[in-house]
This record gives C-alpha cells, structure tokens and sequence, in this order.
C-alpha cells in the first residue's frame, strides 16, 4: 500500500514538472529563439552615385522577415549639422507576434538647397530597427553610412570648331573642350545623340564628336552640344550651323518569281521568316522587319570604336566601278504591279566584274566580318572616333575581327549573298548608329573643308 503511494507520488511530481516545462520553460526557450533573435534587419541600396547634385533619389528596400521592421532612419549630415529625410515607424499588431511590415521598398526624393548642403563631401546614414526583444527590447539594429559628394556646379562646355556646314545624310565634327571628366557628352541632332571622344588631342579635356544627320532633319530641330558630370549636372552650348537640304532619288524596283524563287531559299532559316507564308509575303518580312534587325546588328558595332583616327585622306571606291543605286534612294518593290513593300537604300551599289577584289575604304580595324541578312556577307571596319564603313553582298571575305587593316588591303571579293539581284558591293558608312552619305567622305575638298581644317585649328589653339 505505502509502495503505491509512493509510485503515484512520483506521478504526480512527473506532472507537475511537465506542466511547469510547458507553462514556463517552453514559452522561456520561445522568447529566446524567437522573440530575441539576434538576426539584423538588411538595408539594400540601389544606384546612388558617389557624387550628386542637390536633387537625387535614393532608391533600395528594408527588410526583416524574422521579426518584422520597427523602424527607419535616414538622415543626411555634415560638419554636426543634420537633416532627417525619412522616419517611419512600423505597426505591430501585438507584443507577440512579428511587425506588420517584413519588408518595405525605398524611394526618397532628395532637394537641399545650397545653404544647408554647399559643394563638398557629407555623410547619409541609413538606421533600421526590428521588432526583436534584444537591446532591452529596442531591436536588433543596422546601421550603414554612405560618403557623397555634393556637386551642384554645371559642367563648362566650350565648342572650339567653327563653321559647321551639314547636309541632310551628312557628316560633321564638332570639337569642344570640358572643365571636368563628363560620363556623357557629345552632340544631340534631333532625338539622336553622337557620343563625344577624348584621346586625339593631348589636353584630354578636348573631345571630338563626329556626327550625323539623318536625311530627315530640318532646320526647326535642335543642333547643339551637351554633356553631363558624374553628379547629374548638365550643360549644353549651341553653334553655329547651317542646313543644306537635299533631293533624294525615288526608284521603282520591279520583283518576279523568278527572282523570289532564287533568293527567298538563302533566308529559310533565319528566325522570323515563316516558309509556310506566300512568296511574296516573305519578301515583305525580309525587306522590312529583317531590314530592321539586320541595321541594327551592325550599328552594334558602332560601341566597338576606338579613340584613334585610323584614317588619312579621302576615302576609296570599288575600283572600275559603276554605281548601280545612290544613298537614300526610296524604293518602292513591284510586284505584278502592285506596291507590295518600300524601304530606303542607306548605301551606295557599286558593280564592276564578277568576284571582283573588295579593298578597305581606308586604314581601320576589323570589327565584325560575318553573315548579316540582306546584306548577305558583310565587313565592318572602324575607322576610329564612331566612323565605320561596311561592306555587303560578299562572295567571300578574307579578314576577321581584330585584324589592322590599310587602305586598300583586300577584304574580300564582291558577290550576290543576301538580297543582291546581281553580283554588286554594298558599301555604306555610318557614324556610331546612323549612316551617312559615303560621297562626302570620297570628296578630298569636302574632308579638308569639314574635317582636317577644324582639327589643325583646334591643333593650333590648343597649342599641340
């Protein structure tokens, strides 16, 4: 009897210390691993720059899963003055369970005036808090400090060329001098912006910004250079200039079956053309959307320039070589006499004998020499500071990237690759992502007007 009481004593006492493990351990061990976690919020910044004007944005996120966000500080200071940009509390909905918020994205716009932040350097602080028990119930905490610069100073930008005579689908150079290093400068014709170059002249402030203008400018459309400093400053400086318009041939091309019949084969199986598709309605395709893609794949190359003027004199031509088609030439393809497609010949067709020898235009570097849709096999040479020559309609080429090239070292052989209806040399210039008109640059007088009097003025200014 007494053996029994003792056994059910013992139960008794198991009991109560599993209940008291459960009622006061257990939630102990929880407070511990849960509630005083030790893991710190993570703040992410994204794209702040080291130097900035008096207006930039801070952009990133907050976040804290395990505990949830209490708090965010973030304050903007220099020589013990302070200014708050943000201070936002989280909600938790009670004192055991997490924040309301385990993450939360950051965008502050930011506008000091100079008189609470001159030029020079401060200090952006970023403080974060969870809703964790540690630090006497304030949090786990991070904190990140961020050096910037403030530079609310425009860049100086001084155009040193003068006499800047374009035509519509021409070429011209501008020369400028910047007071600082500038991550974009160069000149803006229309929409279209022709990045700026150092490294010709020995001040490695002077830059050259060889451009276009597409043979649909006017006159009402802005002309002027521009450049942008690391802070996000900007300056622009107009010149002088002037317009001469130009009258561009219209050509009706006349397409058969016959010639569907013998091309369409070559283009079966680049991406985009649909072989169930009519004859006629591939062509469209290839003519426009391919047309398209197949520009672009070669002003990629356009990246590829190097700061050296390879270049010397006017450039050459297929030699004993007739022009079968002009630059810009708007073309309307017939068929059956209808209108099926239109498209503008942004080259000039020269022909001569069958697989004629192709020689360089002018001294370059081989940047691209490869299979280029409609223009078939193509080569393109940079000849330095943005301007590139191509070469289409190749039977064969002899060169590969990377390869140094004179002027009239052979490239490759003429031929009928691509959309050529007859063995022909596509050849076409562009500067940096728009072609240009080539018979300018064949043109010695136009060369030494437009470009090489500027630069021996400059030359000269600038003392080298």
């Amino acid at each position: 009897m007494q053996f029994k009481r003792k056994e059910k004593g013992k139960k008794l006492k198991t009991g109560l210390i599993t209940i008291f493990c459960f009622l006061v351990i257990v939630p102990v061990v929880w407070m511990l691993f849960v509630k005083f976690e030790g893991e710190k919020p993570t703040i992410e910044i994204d794209r702040l720059p080291t130097m900035v004007s008096a207006r930039f944005e801070i952009l990133g996120k907050v976040y804290d899963y395990k505990s949830g966000l209490k708090k965010i500080r973030v304050s903007l200071s220099r020589s013990g003055k302070e200014t708050v940009l943000l201070d936002k509390i989280y909600d938790s909905p009670g004192w055991f369970q997490k924040g309301s918020a385990l993450s939360d994205p950051i965008n502050i716009p930011v506008n000091v005036s100079k008189n609470e932040f001159p030029d020079g350097k401060a200090t952006l602080t970023f403080v974060v808090r969870d809703y964790s028990w540690r630090d006497w119930w304030n949090g786990n905490k991070t904190t990140i400090e961020k050096e910037i610069v403030f530079d609310t100073q425009p860049p100086q930008l001084t155009v040193l060329s003068s006499q800047h005579n374009v035509s519509q689908g021409g070429s011209g150079l501008v020369i400028y001098r910047l007071s600082e290093p500038c991550p974009k400068n160069g000149i803006m014709v229309g929409d279209e912006f022709f990045p700026g170059h150092a490294g010709y002249f020995p001040d490695k402030n002077i830059y050259l910004a060889f451009f276009a203008v597409p043979i649909d400018h006017t006159a009402d459309k802005d002309l002027y250079a521009t450049a942008v400093d690391p802070a996000g400053n900007s300056a622009r400086s107009g010149f002088y200039h002037y317009l001469k318009k130009k009258m561009f041939r219209k050509d009706v091309l006349k397409i058969s079956d016959t010639f569907l019949n013998a091309k369409l084969p070559e283009f079966q199986n680049i991406q985009g053309v649909d072989t169930a598709q009519s004859p006629v309605e591939q062509f469209v395709f290839i003519n426009s959307e391919l047309r398209e893609q197949n520009n672009q794949t070669i002003f990629a190359n356009g990246t590829k320039t190097e700061n050296q003027l390879y270049w010397n004199g006017p450039f050459g031509r297929l030699p004993n070589s007739a022009p079968k088609a002009n630059f810009a030439d708007y073309r309307d393809y017939e068929y059956n006499g209808t209108i099926i497609s239109n498209a503008v010949h942004m080259g000039i067709d020269l022909a001569s004998t069958q697989h004629v020898e192709v020689p360089a235009a002018n001294n370059g570097k081989i940047v691209f020499a490869d299979y280029v849709g409609i223009y078939g096999n193509l080569v393109c040479i940079d000849h330095g500071f943005g301007l590139m020559s191509i070469y289409g309609h190749l039977n064969q080429i002899t060169v590969q990237p990377g390869d140094l090239v004179s002027k009239n070292d052979i490239i490759g052989f003429s031929g009928t690759s691509g959309m050529a209806g007859g063995d022909h040399l596509h050849f076409g210039l562009f500067i940096d992502h728009v072609f240009v008109n080539p018979i300018e640059w064949w043109d010695a007088s136009w060369i030494a007007n437009n470009i090489t009097k500027k630069i021996e003025s400059v030359k000269a200014m600038a003392g080298n």
